[in-house]
């Protein structure tokens, strides 16, 4: 489903799966935000894009939001395809070793993935013709990453669980607070920082992805970890 230019949801509500996961494409390539759990969601995304007369068979560079199974399931397959991974500190860890931080207690293991870049706040990735800055917002997990993309007048953010859109209106929805390094304080902190930026648009690994006045969803997702949190 083409939700923006060059922009496409590959998997997710939409289409009876769980979480959300992305492509970006140009004629120099494709990059994938996120990647689901089961194979099945990827063949699905392969059929998917068809549509549009898209393969991604090749895939340049994954950028993985953070370290959960629903976000991580095909990651070693995509890098099999030729995908560069890239995820955020102690995350990165996680998926390579497939310990805890990935929450193997829900659904079980997922297939260990080598990452090929771990990111710090501000790095840049360069993948396709597109240019991604990684925005460093722990809290759901240590080394959660939101992503920006700069694409057609839009400031576009790719936010994992760090805050989601299930229902109209921008009503938030922060992230699960199950897992291991869950940190409701640093959590705020991140939440505070991304209130102070002006999205467009935030694409979400869940739920439905919103596609003008982001910033509404974030300066609410904010004041709903103050009133429910402190």
């Amino acid at each position: 489903m083409q939700i923006l230019p060059d922009i496409y949801l590959l998997s997710g509500h939409a289409f009876g799966f769980h979480p959300n996961f992305y492509l970006v494409h140009s004629d120099r390539g494709n990059v994938v935000i996120d990647s689901g759990i089961r194979p099945s969601e990827l063949e699905w995304a392969d059929q998917h894009l068809k549509t549009w007369g898209i393969s991604i068979d090749k895939v340049d560079a994954l950028l993985i939001t953070h370290s959960h199974y629903d976000h991580i399931g095909n990651a070693a397959e995509l890098r099999k395809r030729g995908a560069k991974v890239h995820a955020g500190p102690s995350d990165a860890e996680g998926i390579e070793l497939g310990d805890n931080r990935t929450i193997p207690y829900v659904e079980g293991p997922v297939p260990p993935c080598k990452v090929d870049r771990v990111l710090q706040d501000g790095d840049i990735i360069e993948a396709a013709g597109f240019r991604f800055e990684a925005i460093h917002v722990p809290g759901h997990t240590t080394g959660c990453i939101v992503y920006q993309l700069k694409h057609g007048g839009r400031t576009v953010w790719f936010t994992g669980d760090v805050l989601m859109a299930p229902y109209e209106d921008y009503e938030p929805q922060l992230g699960w607070k199950g897992s291991e390094d869950f940190d409701k304080p640093t959590y705020i902190k991140s939440l505070r920082r991304l209130a102070s930026m002006k999205p467009d648009c935030v694409l979400a690994g869940h739920f439905i992805p919103y596609l003008r006045d982001g910033w509404k969803l974030v300066g609410r997702a904010y004041m709903k970890a103050l009133l429910e949190w402190r």
